[in-house]
């Protein structure tokens, strides 16, 4: 019976034709490493991060601050054509300003399968993307607009990803302060393949604030033997 070896290397992803002989992966102490392919992509520098507020200012919420508003999204993540994501981590947490019973606070995420975000500078802020690889190895394809007071192109929702909701039910009036959050973390996150957008609301019956932290991977064009691209 003969002995099984393998080549002890740390390696990026690697892209070979089907029916080629590969080296294994293994960590320097010889054992077989198995990660996920996300965790590899992050590894190699495709894992990017962007915040929505800052320190203790959250943004408002909603068009006019009561609603949400489809073409001024709070938070909105374009994916161009040729490039593919996975949207791995969205987390909103909000003020509670409900002041009566009956009041609805609600936060959404959803996507746009079919179309590239529109937003710029002009309807909303552009945000600063961090790689998640903190030695900043690669730059973001993908670009993220925040706190939109301009109507962008209107958006096709045709997914909804995650969503919470809450109505106000208080004895009396009076309570204006409350917590109310939305995470997600999909198990098997959905590919987004550009052009495409993702997008996040939060808004409600009065006015609400929220921060958000948001995570993607992206997969560009040179890694479509991934996703299927052409």
């Amino acid at each position: 019976m003969s002995d099984e070896f393998f080549v002890k290397a740390r390696r990026n992803p690697t892209l070979t034709g089907e029916g080629i002989t590969q080296a294994l992966w293994a960590n320097r102490a010889g054992a077989l490493v198995r990660v996920s392919m996300i965790d590899q992509l992050i590894a190699a520098g495709y894992g990017f991060h962007v915040t929505i507020g800052a320190l203790t200012t959250p943004i408002q919420g909603g068009g006019a601050g009561t609603i949400l508003d489809q073409d001024q999204p709070e938070f909105s993540l374009s994916v161009p054509s040729g490039s593919a994501i996975y949207v791995i981590r969205g987390s909103v947490q909000a003020e509670l300003p409900a002041d009566q019973d009956g009041d609805i606070q609600e936060i959404l995420f959803a996507a746009d399968r079919a179309a590239a975000s529109s937003a710029t500078s002009g309807e909303g802020t552009v945000e600063t993307v961090f790689n998640m690889r903190t030695d900043n190895p690669r730059t973001a394809l993908c670009t993220a607009v925040s706190a939109c007071t301009v109507n962008i192109t209107n958006p096709t929702l045709g997914l909804e990803l995650a969503r919470a909701q809450e109505v106000t039910n208080i004895v009396t009036s009076g309570i204006t302060q409350g917590r109310f959050e939305l995470l997600y973390e999909p198990t098997e996150p959905l590919l987004l393949v550009g052009p495409a957008a993702f997008y996040a609301y939060w808004g409600g019956t009065q006015a609400m604030s929220a921060f958000g932290q948001f995570q993607w991977v992206e997969m560009p064009e040179a890694l479509n033997a991934l996703w299927g691209g052409s």
